[in-house]
């Protein structure tokens, strides 16, 4: 064989290899990339924590419904979830009702290569209002720490037609006579507030079959700035 043709098959050798090892590391990297996720930042009024505004993914699965997942962003409005099946609607509400921002599957952005659906930054600064609420314990009542929930229409029941259980992550305990800040749109209708006692109102750890009071219907412009909780 010619020093040509001993070269030209070096160099064909040498191609084939780095084309397996390529083909290896690409199954490696496919192997250990995390599952796609869905980042993003939402931005909100001055002032601190989230203040009834939630975020809502919409999620459909290979053969199961659509299901909903709550996000939790933190207190710069950052937020990654991971999915587990492919992501049909993205949601911000406020108050538990008041749809602030909304955006289907057609107009979601590509995924990008670091597998994720990346939503921006959310600016909702223009489209809320600050609303402050003291929640004093009424004469003779118990004071200690309650859960407090808003939504515009009456609350949800069970199929029972069981009270809604307020959760810990989602409303976190408040002490009574302190002051709460809600963000709403100007427009909000039909606001309800909840108020949730634990079963032992001082120190209590069971909240499950605790008292609960209801608030409403309110506006936004006619939103009280004081509640007396019994």
């Amino acid at each position: 064989m010619n020093s040509f043709a001993s070269a030209a098959l070096a160099l064909a050798l040498l191609f084939a290899a780095a084309c397996a090892c390529g083909g290896e590391r690409d199954r490696a990297l496919g192997a250990t990339r995390p599952e796609k996720t869905v980042v993003g930042q939402i931005l909100l009024p001055d002032g601190s924590g989230s203040r009834g505004v939630e975020l809502l993914l919409t999620i459909n699965a290979p053969g199961s419904e659509a299901r909903l997942q709550w996000v939790l962003f933190d207190e710069e409005g950052h937020f990654e979830q991971v999915l587990h099946g492919s992501l049909h609607e993205v949601v911000v509400t406020s108050g538990n009702g008041v749809d602030v921002y909304r955006v289907d599957a057609e107009e979601l952005p590509e995924i990008n290569r670091a597998n994720e659906i990346n939503l921006g930054v959310i600016d909702l600064r223009d489209q809320l209002e600050r609303h402050y609420l003291l929640l004093r314990a009424a004469d003779g009542a118990a004071h200690g720490e309650v859960r407090v929930a808003m939504w515009f229409g009456p609350p949800p029941v069970g199929p029972s037609g069981e009270p809604v259980s307020l959760g810990s992550r989602q409303f976190p305990p408040v002490e009574l006579g302190s002051e709460m800040e809600w963000l709403l749109s100007p427009e909000a209708q039909s606001i309800y507030i909840l108020v949730e006692r634990p079963v032992e109102p001082t120190g209590g750890t069971n909240w499950r079959s605790g008292k609960q009071q209801l608030f409403g219907p309110f506006t936004s412009a006619d939103m009280p700035t004081e509640l007396i909780v019994d």
